[in-house]
C-alpha cells in the first residue's frame, strides 16, 4: 500500500515543516520520479484542471471502477461522470496566485453566491459501462485507477442530472460532519476488484470511526432517510433508543430477519473467481506512459503551454539537482518537446531523445475546450459595475437590467460604500446608489468582467 508514503511525500518536509500546502518541493517530486505509475496523475495535476474558475465549472469523475447489476443479473463495470452544464473553465496561474491571498474562500463563496442568486449549478450525470465479458479486450487494465477509459472507446451515456439548489443552514453539522464512504452502495451497484477501491473501502470507514466516532452514521447529515432496522448497538454517542429483549439474529422470537432480495435487501453478485491469488500487478498495470501521452497529446496548444509553465514553477522550487534532472528525463517518456522546454527552464541536461516512443493518439474529453457550451452564456458570471459620482444613470440601469436578464450576477463597485449620485441627480431629494463594495475591498481577479457605464465625471 503506497497510500501512507504518498501522503508523507506530499506533506511539508520533516526537517523544516516547509512548504505548507504545496507540492513544489524535493520530496514530492522525488516520489513522483520513483513511482513511474504516478506520471499520468501528475500530468493532470500540472494542467489547468487543478485551478478551476469555480466548483460549478469542474468536471467530476471517479478514478475507481464499480459494477452495475441489471434485473437479469448481468454485470457491467462502470465509471460515473458529472459534466457541468456551464462547461469546464479554469483560472490562469497568475489569477490563482493572487486569489489565494486576496480571498482564500473565493471558490466556497462563489458556489454559495450562485445558489443564493438562483443560478443553480447543474451537472449532467453519465456512465461509462463495459460488459463483464469484455474486461480484457483493451490495451489497458480497466481496474487500474491510474488510467482513464478513453471516450472514443467507451462513450459516456448521460442518464440524469445533478442540481444544487439550496445552501446549508449550518455549515458544521451539514457539511463538516459529512462522512463520505465508498463502501456505502445500494442494490444494483457493486464493487469491482479495483485494488485502490478495495483499500478505500476499508480506510474511509476506518477514518470516519476515528473522526466522528463509532456511531457516525446516526448523525443527522449521515442518517439514512428511510427507517433502518438492525442489531447495531451501543458505543459512544449512540442516538437511537432500541426496544426489545434480543439484539442478535437468529433469535427465538424471529424478529428483525435480514431483508430478502425481494424486499430490497442487498445481494452480493455471485462472481466467478479463478487463478492464483498473489500480491503482484498484471502486465497492463505496468504501462505507465501511454495514457500520460494520450492526455498531453489531446490538449490544445494553450493548455500544453500551461502544463510546461506549471512544471517549470514546481521544479524551480526543488533545490536538489538530482530531483529536477531526473524528473525532466521522465518527462521525455511523455513528450520530448515538453521535457526539453522544462529542462531549459529549471537547469540540467536537456533530453536528446524520447524515453518512450509517442503513439500520437488523442481522445475526446481530455481537453477542456471540448466542454465549451454550444450556446455561449454569461449565466452566473460575476460582473462588476464601477461607478463614481457623476455616472450615467441610464447606462447603469440598462447594464444592471441586461445582466440580470442574462442570469449574470452584477455587483456594484463604488469609490466608497456610501451613497453615490448620478450626473444631475438632486442630492437633497435622492438617496443615491449604495454599492455592494468599494474598490479598495475588491480586486479584478474576483470578477469575470468589469464595466464602467460612463458619465461626465468618473473618478
Amino acid at each position: 500500500m503506497k497510500f501512507p508514503d504518498v501522503i508523507h511525500a506530499g506533506k511539508p518536509e520533516p526537517h523544516n515543516e516547509v512548504p505548507q500546502a504545496q507540492s513544489a518541493h524535493n520530496n514530492f517530486w522525488d516520489f513522483m520520479y520513483m513511482h513511474s505509475e504516478a506520471t499520468h496523475m501528475f500530468m493532470w495535476a500540472m494542467s489547468d484542471r487543478t485551478i478551476p474558475r469555480s466548483y460549478r465549472m469542474m468536471q467530476g469523475f471517479g478514478v475507481n471502477t464499480f459494477t452495475l447489476i441489471n434485473a437479469k443479473g448481468d454485470r457491467h463495470f462502470v465509471k460515473f461522470h458529472f459534466t457541468p452544464e456551464l462547461g469546464v473553465h479554469s483560472l490562469v496561474w497568475d489569477e490563482a496566485l493572487k486569489l489565494a491571498g486576496q480571498d482564500p474562500d473565493f471558490h466556497r463563496k462563489d458556489l454559495m453566491e450562485a445558489i443564493e442568486n438562483g443560478a443553480y449549478p447543474r451537472w449532467k450525470f453519465g456512465i461509462q459501462t463495459i460488459p463483464e465479458s469484455e474486461e480484457h479486450q483493451f490495451d489497458f487494465d480497466i481496474l487500474d485507477a491510474t488510467k482513464v477509459w478513453p471516450e472514443d472507446q467507451i462513450p459516456i451515456r448521460y442518464i440524469g442530472q445533478l442540481e444544487l439548489n439550496r445552501n446549508v443552514d449550518e455549515y458544521f453539522t451539514q457539511t463538516e460532519q459529512v462522512a463520505f464512504c465508498t463502501g456505502h452502495i445500494v442494490p444494483g451497484i457493486g464493487f469491482s476488484d479495483d485494488p485502490l477501491l478495495q483499500g478505500r473501502n476499508f480506510s474511509y470507514f476506518d477514518t470516519q470511526l476515528s473522526r466522528l466516532g463509532v456511531n457516525w452514521q446516526e448523525l443527522p447529515i449521515n442518517k439514512p432517510v428511510c427507517p433502518v432496522m438492525n442489531f447495531n448497538r451501543d458505543g459512544a454517542m449512540r442516538h437511537k433508543i432500541s426496544r426489545g429483549k434480543v439484539n442478535y439474529w437468529p433469535n427465538r422470537y424471529e424478529v428483525q430477519p435480514p431483508a430478502s432480495k425481494e424486499e430490497g435487501g442487498y445481494v452480493d453478485y455471485p462472481q466467478k473467481v479463478a487463478g492464483i491469488k498473489e500480491r503482484s500487478k498484471s502486465a497492463k498495470f505496468l504501462d505507465h506512459t501511454s495514457q500520460a501521452q494520450l492526455f498531453f497529446n489531446s490538449l490544445s496548444d494553450v493548455e500544453k503551454s500551461h502544463v510546461r509553465s506549471a512544471l517549470s514553477f514546481e521544479l524551480d522550487h526543488c533545490d536538489e539537482a538530482i530531483v529536477y534532472e531526473r524528473l525532466t528525463q521522465r518527462l521525455a517518456d511523455v513528450d520530448l518537446d515538453l521535457a526539453q522546454a522544462v529542462a531549459q527552464m529549471v537547469g540540467g541536461p536537456k533530453p536528446e531523445e524520447p524515453g518512450k516512443p509517442n503513439h500520437g493518439r488523442k481522445a475526446p474529453g481530455l481537453s477542456q475546450l471540448g466542454y465549451i457550451p454550444e450556446t455561449p452564456t454569461i449565466a452566473s458570471r460575476r460582473v462588476g459595475i464601477i461607478i463614481a459620482d457623476g455616472y450615467d444613470s441610464v447606462a447603469f440601469k440598462a447594464l444592471s437590467t441586461g445582466l440580470k436578464l442574462a442570469s449574470a450576477i452584477p455587483m456594484v463597485l463604488g469609490v466608497r460604500r456610501s451613497a453615490i449620485f448620478a450626473d444631475g441627480e438632486d442630492r437633497s431629494e435622492s438617496k443615491g446608489v449604495i454599492p455592494d463594495h468599494h474598490l479598495e475591498g475588491q480586486r479584478s481577479t474576483m470578477f469575470d468582467a468589469l464595466v464602467i457605464p460612463g458619465g461626465k465625471t468618473l473618478f
